[in-house]
């Protein structure tokens, strides 16, 4: 998947703290057990994928909360903050298992309540250059799981690999996705996560507040891509389908085989692609939670190369992009946060919590 963080890795920016907190905020809360008879109700989850540098998506939270107390839950990759205002903060990992197995450890922990809390997934995002500014923030009302699919080989019919020495077949495949590409034969339902429209609106009404941040660096690069319809006038607020896979993939193959999908599902065009979101739904719906989930992504990297880039040079975008990305998630997710908790919108008692 084309999730703007794939491209680093632990030997090019080594971090021997597992739980690396900014330097920013002096009063971060040393992590402890919950006690045995404690009862924690937060008015709202927070789900950023990352704490480690370079991406950081966690950063901008922890540096700018009146941060209260620190847990650790069995099951999560980092501590749960918690915040004065009743808001609770902490990383999925980087991944669909990753984010399932921490969703459903919150869930199923005695020690929360999350029953009345809204849930946020809140980080960076790639997107096609077509449609979407670098920097814009998308507040998706669909999540796709991109993993669930046929993909079919149809140049062969027996043993020979029916490519050359490189392996590659060249078949109508390359510019036709529906040329290599089913929707499951045996498929109890769709796919799809339709997210509540109540709250998809509620969010998009709040998020009307907040300032984005722009950056000519990024806006530079933007302007590499040659595209007609992307808005130019800088970072801006959209609402579409937002489209989650573990696989690391890149350029316009592989985006034209997304946009199938969204199509054969009814939910296109997609905005964003991410690794962690359709997990994240799955865990909620199993726990009937799923109503008050929304997925704010902005975008950070093209899903595809500029004219004249390889897809290795423009797979992780730019510093620029990453930081504008990172910034516009962060404060569109905690202008939703802030309104969601205090309107509460849905009705589930977030104001008591």
């Amino acid at each position: 998947m084309t999730d703007s963080g794939s491209g680093f890795d632990s030997e090019s920016d080594p971090d021997p703290d597992p739980d690396p907190v900014p330097d920013l905020n002096p009063n971060i809360p040393e992590p402890r057990s919950p006690d045995p008879d404690e009862f924690i109700r937060p008015s709202a989850l927070v789900l950023p994928a990352v704490a480690e540098p370079p991406l950081a998506e966690r950063r901008p939270w922890l540096e700018r909360a009146d941060l209260t107390d620190a847990l650790s839950i069995p099951g999560t990759e980092t501590p749960l903050y918690l915040t004065a205002d009743g808001v609770a903060i902490t990383t999925t990992g980087i991944g669909k298992s990753d984010a399932a197995t921490t969703v459903t450890a919150l869930l199923a922990a005695p020690a929360l309540e999350l029953d009345s809390a809204y849930v946020v997934s809140a980080g960076i995002a790639g997107g096609p250059p077509e449609r979407v500014a670098l920097g814009s923030v998308v507040i998706a009302d669909a999540v796709v799981d991109w993993d669930r699919k046929h993909r079919w080989d149809r140049t062969q019919t027996g043993a020979s690999d029916g490519g050359d020495a490189h392996g590659d077949v060249g078949t109508a495949a390359d510019t036709d996705p529906a040329a290599g590409l089913d929707l499951l034969a045996y498929r109890p339902r769709d796919y799809v996560h339709r997210l509540d429209t109540e709250l998809v609106d509620a969010a998009l009404e709040a998020a009307a507040d907040a300032t984005l941040d722009s950056d000519p660096a990024a806006r530079a690069y933007q302007d590499e891509y040659e595209f007609s319809d992307a808005p130019t006038a800088g970072p801006t607020v959209e609402r579409g389908t937002t489209v989650c896979g573990d696989e690391f993939w890149h350029g316009p193959r592989y985006a034209r085989e997304v946009a199938w999908l969204c199509a054969a599902y009814g939910v296109t065009p997609y905005l964003t692609t991410q690794m962690e979101d359709a997990a994240t739904a799955t865990a909620l719906d199993r726990f009937g939670l799923l109503d008050r989930y929304l997925s704010v992504r902005a975008v950070a990297n093209y899903d595809r190369p500029a004219p004249g880039e390889t897809v290795e040079e423009s797979f992780d975008g730019t510093a620029a992009s990453l930081d504008l990305a990172r910034e516009n998630a962060a404060r569109v997710g905690r202008t939703v946060v802030t309104e969601l908790v205090a309107r509460d919108p849905l009705g589930i008692g977030t104001s008591s919590a």
